[in-house]
Order: structure tokens, then C-alpha cells, then sequence
């Protein structure tokens, strides 16, 4: 007979998005159990970039200082370089700056960070585990999940033993990637590119990399050829270890793994290699993010070309939307109409990323084409100046790999969860960022005091921001319904010009809900809005 176990929530994949999640319900108090097929380390370093939104959360979550301090060399240039071959001739330059001179940005306390997975999903692993209501159940596989009226019934599989146990969950959250199980199990489609290129990972490692050429450590080498970009070469742990991605317009699996590696550098070297793997590069987004009591974070609900780096960054994004709202549910002051927002929140991000995923590729493959750049003597000179001024302009600052509109600038509306107050919304700049307390927006940080940011006031419950104005009404009306809201008075001109009103409620996520220069009329009305008692959102309610 199958062992039964109850849980809260249930999660599927031990991915960063679903460690993510469980570190956050676990820091919110609620328990969480965490299952996955795979053996505990079964990593690459796929991913590298960690934005600056996700910096934020680990911020929130007290992650950013392993974040930033792994063990990657604090002085390890972070450019961009795009070159024929190490060897061969440089055409452009992107600066960055390195670990070490990162500062926070004018828009945030935090910055990007480089951190590969095989690092960032440790830290993750023992933050989560680091919360006693949370359980991490490796090498064990979700085989069926069934709902009904109360709950999820899932069955599991310890793959070690053979032993099967049923979960009883109150909700199921499916972090299991581009093959996800639950997603399946669901019945819910992927819709896009199917397949955009086949493409090869190639991990290897060489004790001096920069002493082979005279580009200096990078952070990454492109590499060009007539017709564009073919390759990319990144540090991963700023020390021996780097990673490859070649795109591929072949069978890659027949790829001179060797022969690739020489090509890239321009001569022969010393080097081992750890891993090469081919993969497919796809752009798909999941019909919808919920069924019923089952969502889809992450990969499981969106796959992207890794170009830009918005694919995990977006998942942990879909981790911090779903997470504060299924402990509303669990904590008992919010319905559980309020998870209908996840899907309507979350999807547009998603589409906005996997578009922008697909421009970035686009960017650096076909935008890179020149036929003269391989060419010696005065016209190849001239093409390579030509295509260098091009891409030193194309890929500076904002426009290269610190996409803080991205990442700072998505607005969730429309959503039921927020009051809309009739200004419109503000374009969608995917490179730049402007702050914005508009409902729906990231709530703007500003400095409170020395190392203290108006972004940690955010994250446990709702926060009213009163610049010079008072809601008693919304402090009572969210007492009568136990709504968790802490209220900041702030004097200081600069972040009152900032956030445009005088009053401006946040929600757990930093997101802003509401806001307006008099208390509302209504404030009952407010809060019933903004923790989902107002009018349902559309979403498919499992039978």
C-alpha cells in the first residue's frame, strides 16, 4: 500500500526556479515539498546571468551575498568581444565591469551578477533546506496527479527503492522544465518556434586561456564569420573552466568537438573536455500557466533562446508572483481566486521575454553578417571598422547584456489584482528603464538611508507608502480581513517625486497595487481588489 503524505504545496523540478520557490514559501512559513528525478548534482553551467530583478530577490531572500561571492575572481573582466578568432582580428568591444567594481545602479541596490548553475543552484539547494518546513526529495519521479474539489492527489516513485507513495497537496506547481511531466499530465500545449536550430554545449578546460591570444579575459568571446556570429565562448569560473555554444545549421552531434575548440582559439592548446552536449533552441510559450490547482513556473511554461538571458531570469520572476500568493491562500486572508491572477500576470511576461529572446538572437547571428571581415589588407580593414562601429553601438551598455528594462521595466496590466487609476501605461522599453509607481509596476527603489533601500521595505505583506498623506481606511479595512500591511511614513522630497503620489500601496512581490493622492473612497473595495476578492479573473478550473 502506498504511504500518504500531506503537504501544502507540492513542487516538481529542483531546478533555481523551483528552489526558488520553495526558499520563498519557506521564508514566508509555509511548507513545501520539493521532488526531483535527477541524482543532487546532475548540473552544467548553463546558466550565467543573473539580472538584476533576480538579484533583488535574492535580496529579499538573503542570497546575494553567495551570489556574489562563489569564488569567481573579483578583478575577471566581464567584456564582450567580438572577434574572427582569439587568434584573429577583434572587431568590437563591449565593456563591462567585473565583479569587483559593480556598484549598485541609479535603479536598484543591487546589480547583475554572474553566477553559472553549478553554483547558484547549491546556494539555492541549502537556502531552501535551510527552512524546516520544507523537504527536497532527489531521485524520485511525479507519475500521475489527479485533482478534486479539496486537492491534488500525486503519485511519486522513489527511483532508488521502487517504492511509491501518494502526496496529498493542496496545490501542485510543475518547475520541471521544457519536458515538463506536469505539464503533460495536464494536457496543456506549447505554442511557437518548435525548433529554431540545433545547437552544442561544449564545457572544457584550459589552464591560461588568455595566454594563447592577445584579447585579454573576457567574459565572452563571439565569434564572427561572413556571415555572422557562429559561436560563443563564455568564462565560467574565471579561472580554467569555459563553455561554448555553437550554433548549428548541421547535424551537431557529428561536430569535431577538438576540432571546434582549435578553430575558435586560431591554434593548437591543451585542454580537456568536461562535457558536449547538443540541445534544440526553441521559443514556446504554454497555453496557460494554470489548471485549476496545478501551475506551470518556468520552463515548464516557457522555453527561450538562452540569448539575452531571460530564460531562468524569468522563471524566478514566475517563482516570486505565485509564491506570496499561494501563502495569502494557505495563511487564510485572501480567496482563492487570487491565484487566477498568476496566469494573467505572468503569461504576457513570458511572451514579452521569449520575443525579445528571439530578437536578441537574431541580433547576434544575422546582425553580425559582413562578407569582407575575413579579408586582409585595406577592404577588409574597412569592413571590419564598418561592422565594428555597428556592433560597439548595438551592444553597449543596456543594449548588450544588462537589459535593465527587461528586467526592471514589465508592468502587470491589465490584472485583476491591481486598481488601475486611469494614467496610461508606459511604453515598453526593453532596453532602458524609467521608474514608474504606476499599479502593476516594480515599485522604485531609492535609498532610505545609508545601505537601507525602499525595495526592503517589500516582501512579508503589503506596505503603504504615505508621503505626506494618511489611509486609516485602508489599514483597517485591511485589518478586518487580516490582510498583513505595514505602513512606512516618508519625508524626503526626492523619493516622494519619485513614487507621483501621495499615497502608494505595494504588494509582497514590490509590485505596486494601488495608489493616489487622498485615501479611497472605498478602501473596503481596495482591499478586496488587491488579495482577489473582487471580480475573478478568467482561468480554466480543473473539473
Amino acid at each position: 500500500m502506498a504511504q500518504v503524505k500531506q503537504v501544502p504545496v507540492l513542487i516538481v523540478g529542483s531546478g533555481p526556479v523551483g528552489l526558488g520557490l520553495a526558499a520563498d514559501l519557506g521564508w514566508r512559513g509555509v511548507p513545501a515539498m520539493v521532488v526531483e528525478q535527477n541524482d543532487e548534482w546532475t548540473r552544467s553551467p548553463r546558466i550565467m546571468l543573473v539580472s538584476v530583478r533576480t538579484m533583488e530577490f535574492c535580496r529579499r531572500l538573503g542570497t546575494a551575498d553567495a551570489v556574489k561571492n562563489w569564488g569567481f575572481p573579483q578583478d575577471f573582466p566581464l567584456d564582450s568581444v567580438f572577434v574572427t578568432s582569439l587568434t584573429g582580428w577583434e572587431i568590437a568591444r563591449s565593456h563591462s565591469p567585473s565583479m569587483g567594481q559593480v556598484r549598485p545602479g541609479e535603479f536598484s541596490p543591487e546589480h547583475q551578477a554572474h553566477c553559472p548553475q553549478t553554483w547558484f543552484d547549491p546556494i539555492w539547494q541549502r537556502h531552501a533546506q535551510s527552512f524546516p518546513t520544507n523537504t527536497i526529495r532527489y531521485r524520485h519521479k511525479l507519475e500521475d496527479l489527479r485533482q478534486h474539489a479539496s486537492g491534488v492527489t500525486a503519485t511519486i516513485r522513489n527511483l532508488d527503492t521502487d517504492a511509491v507513495e501518494t502526496v496529498e497537496a493542496g496545490y501542485v506547481v510543475g518547475c520541471d522544465g521544457v519536458t515538463s511531466t506536469v505539464r503533460d499530465l495536464l494536457g496543456i500545449r506549447m505554442r511557437g518556434t518548435e525548433l529554431i536550430d540545433y545547437s552544442l554545449s561544449v564545457e572544457f578546460r584550459t589552464k591560461d586561456l588568455a595566454s594563447l591570444h592577445d584579447k585579454g579575459n573576457a567574459g565572452r568571446y563571439a565569434f564572427l564569420k561572413p556571415e555572422g556570429t557562429w559561436a560563443t565562448c563564455m568564462a565560467v569560473d574565471g579561472k580554467e573552466l569555459w563553455r561554448v555554444l555553437y550554433y548549428g545549421d548541421e547535424d551537431v552531434e557529428k561536430i569535431d568537438v577538438p576540432k571546434l575548440l582549435r578553430t575558435i582559439v586560431g591554434r593548437d592548446f591543451d585542454f580537456t573536455i568536461d562535457a558536449a552536449k547538443p540541445w534544440a533552441r526553441r521559443a514556446l510559450v504554454a497555453d496557460r500557466f494554470q489548471d485549476g490547482r496545478v501551475f506551470l513556473a518556468g520552463d515548464s511554461g516557457h522555453t527561450h533562446p538562452p540569448n539575452g538571458g531571460f530564460g531562468m531570469n524569468t522563471g524566478m520572476a514566475d517563482a516570486m508572483d505565485l509564491g506570496w500568493k499561494l501563502a495569502a491562500v494557505h495563511q487564510g486572508w485572501a480567496p482563492e481566486a487570487l491565484l487566477d491572477s498568476y496566469d494573467v500576470e505572468r503569461r504576457p511576461i513570458a511572451h514579452r521575454a521569449v520575443d525579445e529572446a528571439m530578437k536578441d538572437f537574431a541580433r547576434l547571428k544575422k546582425g553580425t553578417a559582413n562578407p569582407g571581415i575575413d579579408q586582409p589588407g585595406q577592404e577588409g580593414d574597412r569592413a571590419r571598422k564598418l561592422l565594428g562601429d555597428k556592433l560597439s553601438q548595438e551592444f553597449a551598455g543596456v543594449r548588450g547584456w544588462n537589459r535593465q528594462g527587461m528586467h526592471l521595466g514589465y508592468v502587470y496590466d491589465p490584472s485583476p489584482i491591481n486598481v488601475d487609476d486611469g494614467t496610461p501605461k508606459p511604453a515598453d522599453d526593453t532596453f532602458g528603464y524609467e521608474p514608474n509607481s504606476r499599479p502593476g509596476a516594480r515599485a522604485p527603489h531609492a535609498w532610505l538611508s545609508e545601505g537601507k533601500s525602499t525595495l526592503d521595505l517589500f516582501g512579508r505583506g503589503f506596505v503603504l507608502l504615505c508621503f505626506g498623506a494618511e489611509a486609516p481606511g485602508l489599514v483597517e479595512a485591511a485589518k478586518k480581513v487580516g490582510l498583513p500591511l505595514d505602513v512606512h511614513r516618508i519625508d524626503d522630497l526626492e523619493i516622494a517625486k519619485l513614487y507621483a503620489r501621495r499615497l502608494v500601496l505595494v504588494r509582497p512581490d514590490g509590485h505596486v497595487a494601488w495608489r493616489g493622492d487622498a485615501a479611497p473612497g472605498d478602501a473596503a473595495a481596495v482591499i478586496d481588489r488587491i488579495r482577489g476578492a473582487g471580480l475573478r479573473a478568467a482561468a480554466r478550473v480543473a473539473a
